[in-house]
């Protein structure tokens, strides 16, 4: 399945492969409002580029 949103590589500009869904469970209290109450800390997708091998992480985005 081909993600909606795709990370794009701030290193080479191509789009990032979307390997896991990771939680974090260190989260500030100006950060609270991302927590899922589910799983008590804030999903994060990890990405990896496939032309320079960085990799990257950012918060899952919610749709509405």
């Amino acid at each position: 399945m081909r993600e909606k949103n795709p990370m794009i590589c701030p290193v080479c500009g191509v789009a990032m492969n979307h390997h896991a869904d990771k939680i974090d469970y260190n989260v500030e209290a100006h950060d609270a409002a991302a927590v899922d109450p589910d799983l008590g800390g804030v999903v994060e997708e990890a990405h990896t580029c496939p032309e320079c091998g960085q990799t990257f992480v950012r918060a899952e985005r919610v749709e509405a």
